[in-house]
């Protein structure tokens, strides 16, 4: 009996059942994308932000899709013009130099996603130590991601290299694919 019941979870487990955990979170206008400390092959601007935010706790399935929905504003001065979370349409920040003197966040952005706008929201997954799984990803206002190999985490913010002069907020909601697993056992009816 407990060899048909253990393959029955197996079959449950592969068959692919799954369903969504929706978790909201505030993300700042000062909150990096990651933590560049931890991640220093990946650094950029001034690093005078704020920790980024980060989702964990939660279990991460590899090849998962895992989707993003964002709404709010930020600045890049005070008093600046609003931007939305896919940033501010007439300014790419990926592979140019901001006024930092040094990259943006976006620089490290998969370019088939680019270009990566002026305070667009911005993704990573991370492992248990906070370090970058896979490549960091665009999410703006809203994004599909498949979670790589290793990722025990989303960490979430900010594309731009001088933090300390941001203003807003952006909401971003996150759903999560969760394991669903149904065990019928035949043999008990």
């Amino acid at each position: 009996m407990r060899i048909v019941a253990m393959g029955l979870v197996l079959a449950a487990l592969t068959a692919g059942h799954v369903q969504a955990k929706e978790v909201t979170v505030m993300v700042p206008a000062t909150a990096m994308p990651w933590n560049p400390g931890i991640n220093g092959k990946k650094s950029f601007g001034r690093r005078d932000g704020s920790r980024p935010v980060m989702i964990v706790g939660q279990h991460l399935f590899e090849g998962a899709k895992v989707r993003f929905a964002a709404s709010g504003e930020t600045t890049t001065i005070p008093g600046g013009i609003a931007i939305g979370p896919d940033g501010q349409a007439d300014f790419v920040a990926d592979d140019n130099i901001g006024n930092s003197g040094v990259v943006f966040p976006g620089h490290y952005v998969d370019r088939a996603t680019r270009p990566v706008k002026l305070n667009a929201l911005l993704g990573a997954f991370i492992d248990a130590d906070g370090r970058i799984v896979g490549a960091p990803f665009l999410v703006g206002v809203q994004a599909e991601v498949r979670v790589p190999a290793g990722a025990m985490g989303i960490s979430l913010g900010i594309n731009d290299d001088i933090y300390a002069d941001n203003a807003g907020s952006l909401s971003v909601t996150v759903d999560i694919p969760e394991a669903k697993v149904i065990v019928e056992d035949k043999e008990g009816q």
